[in-house]
């Protein structure tokens, strides 16, 4: 069959705007009655992810038109903004806090999360680096693995969720670019170090973590989410409960429609609608991976591959969480939950993405 050029993925495309139609709905289901109790308004939270959409599909589209090559030859700068944003966030009188530690940065009505920055900033120099050859000489590879823990660090310290995704999505990419395996062995050591110091800073994350093993033994403590979540999910069953039926969401389960809106949408959907989810996450790795295997330039083979990986990584982790098989970090359904910073860099890193797609040969 003849090969075609020059076009984006019209299917990695569609795949994200279903599941951002899916979002829509589920944030108006999960959060209609705190939006009613707390402003006065079903349709709050609703409205302001509809806003937060349209300006992530601005960014793809702008992120369509940009040649994905300039970000290589950017990719210090672009590193070195990421960090800065990340040490403004905890300098007294920047930092805003949200999920119970300082991660935003608010600046008069504008308030955004710098660790979405900082994922991207990492990712960019990274696959930079990774495209040169010279990247897998002994001397060249530490320093660069270096900066892949002190980035991953930097985030953990307020946000331990998004340096865990950072952390998964590095491996991978190291793996995929060829990285040998006695670094990779050494990376993994330091990250399981870097999590441990950073549970260690912050009693709570301890208490969290044991709690992740038995939720049941500290119901009304930290495991209260988990078990909340767990029960919402067990009460779905195949079908589910019908759409907008569901208790879990009657300030029973917290961050219903941010962090825990998965649960919402089993519970009311069924085995079968977390399936289709799951499905289309899976569509959506397949279709970036696709891109990356067509892609002729490495750079751009490995940014393809990473901001695949990346949306991927989160995915899996934040349904992992809901689930009880992870501890409780905070952290949210690309595409799907409540949220402004999140939702507009997924959405424009698959503009990155689909600007690639335009450079592979992808079949008619």
């Amino acid at each position: 069959m003849r090969e075609k050029k020059g076009k984006i993925d019209y299917w990695l495309f569609f795949i994200v705007f279903v599941l951002c139609c899916i979002g829509m709905i589920m944030v108006l289901s999960a959060s209609q009655y705190s939006a009613a109790y707390e402003f006065g308004d079903s349709y709050y939270y609703l409205k302001r992810q509809i806003f937060n959409i349209a300006v992530g599909f601005v960014a793809m589209f702008l992120a369509i038109k940009i040649d994905y090559r300039i970000y290589g030859k950017l990719c210090w700068p672009i590193f070195f903004a990421g960090v800065a944003l990340m040490l403004l966030v905890m300098l007294s009188g920047f930092g805003a806090e949200g999920g119970g530690s300082e991660r935003w940065i608010q600046l008069g009505p504008i308030r955004f999360q710098p660790s979405d920055v900082m994922k991207l900033s990492m990712l960019v120099l990274l696959c930079q680096q990774l495209a040169e050859p010279s990247i897998y000489f002994a001397g060249k590879t530490l320093p660069y693995l270096i900066i892949v823990g002190i980035s991953c660090i930097i985030v953990a310290i307020n946000d331990l969720g998004t340096g865990i995704v950072m952390g998964g999505t590095a491996m991978l990419l190291l793996i995929i670019g060829g990285m040998k395996l006695r670094y990779l062995f050494g990376l993994f050591g330091a990250g399981l170090a870097g999590v441990a110091f950073m549970v260690a800073l912050r009693p709570y994350r301890l208490k969290r973590l044991t709690s992740f093993l038995d939720p049941w033994a500290d119901y009304y403590g930290n495991g209260y989410q988990v078990v909340q979540s767990l029960l919402a999910i067990g009460s779905g069953g195949l079908m589910g409960v019908g759409l907008g039926e569901g208790g879990a969401k009657w300030f029973y389960l917290p961050e219903r429609h941010t962090d825990f809106i998965f649960a919402i949408l089993v519970e009311e959907g069924g085995l079968l609608a977390g399936l289709v989810l799951l499905l289309l996450f899976l569509a959506f790795t397949w279709r970036g991976l696709t891109i990356a295997m067509r892609v002729k330039d490495s750079f751009g083979r490995l940014m393809a591959a990473g901001l695949t990986l990346m949306i991927t990584v989160q995915a899996l982790v934040n349904i992992a969480i809901a689930l009880g098989m992870m501890p409780v970090t905070g952290i949210t359904l690309p595409f799907i939950s409540y949220g402004g910073t999140s939702l507009v860099i997924s959405l424009a890193a698959v503009g990155v993405l689909l600007n690639i797609s335009k450079s592979a040969k992808m079949k008619k």
